[in-house]
């Protein structure tokens, strides 16, 4: 086997076969959770547009993964249907590629990854999205998504400055991670507000205790109570301050707020021995 053509090892790859010219699909996984391989033929011509065009071969891949997760872990690929598709991506017009992509199944995630336009693609117009797109991935961008696509199944949608927020403590795609502090996350512009609601959080905890450690039984409980006061009081503060924020962007002020206190705590313990 050799490989002719490639742009990234993960995306369709042109191969020689046995002199047979192949184009080379990892996609699903098998029982190890290794990815899976699957070959299907290809021409010269359709070689020539995947070489030189890099929205199509980033179409045609979004057009194959789901063949490749119905095949599942032992499966044959559907070679009939990755067949199928390739002229119509590789040499269709625009409008006829957005029609066939309403008919078929395709992964939005994986070209939210690559840097296609996320309204559009929302919209349909995919061959207009990709125009944006490159052959790198941006994993943090179809989390983002993901997060994204939650909040909204919940009715939430985000500004700006809450944006800023989950940005700035990490917890934009992942609300269940420690929060910590990441200016660089944020755009300069909204630097300054995110840090004053978080100032805003710290003015009414200021002087609430926070107990060490982690332990279960009375003091637990205690550090429990202690938790929740500082949590309450920063969510009361912010939300008085600034009534437009979502849910989402108080909480994480508050997680943030509330962590820090307990870090300090411990801190504290551990330079008096207390730990």
């Amino acid at each position: 086997m050799t490989v002719v053509f490639s742009r990234d090892p993960w995306m369709p790859t042109a191969i020689r076969e046995g002199g047979d010219l192949r184009l080379r699909i990892v996609g699903g996984a098998d029982a190890n959770h290794d990815p899976r391989e699957f070959t299907i033929p290809l021409t010269e011509a359709q070689l020539e547009v995947i070489e030189h065009d890099v929205e199509r071969h980033l179409l045609l891949w979004s057009a194959f993964l789901p063949l490749c997760y119905d095949a599942g872990i032992k499966g044959p690929l559907n070679t009939r249907a990755a067949t199928a598709l390739l002229d119509p991506i590789l040499f269709g017009r625009p409008h006829e590629i957005d029609a066939l992509f309403r008919r078929i199944p395709w992964d939005k995630r994986q070209l939210v990854a690559q840097g296609a336009d996320i309204p559009l693609l929302e919209r349909g117009k995919v061959t207009d999205a990709v125009q944006t797109a490159t052959q790198y991935s941006d994993w943090d961008r179809m989390w983002e998504y993901d997060a994204d696509q939650r909040r909204a199944e919940r009715g939430v949608t985000l500004g700006p400055l809450d944006a800023a927020l989950l940005r700035y403590t990490g917890r934009y795609a992942q609300g269940g991670k420690t929060p910590a502090r990441h200016s660089s996350a944020v755009a300069p512009e909204l630097l300054p507000q995110v840090l004053e609601v978080i100032a805003v959080a710290e003015r009414a905890t200021a002087g609430l205790p926070m107990s060490p450690g982690w332990e279960a039984g009375e003091q637990g409980e205690r550090r429990r109570r202690e938790w929740n006061r500082i949590k309450e009081s920063a969510q009361a503060a912010v939300r008085a301050a600034y009534p437009e924020l979502v849910d989402d962007a108080v909480e994480t002020v508050s997680f943030l707020v509330c962590s820090e206190a307990h870090d300090f705590a411990d801190a504290l313990a551990q330079a008096d021995g207390d730990v």
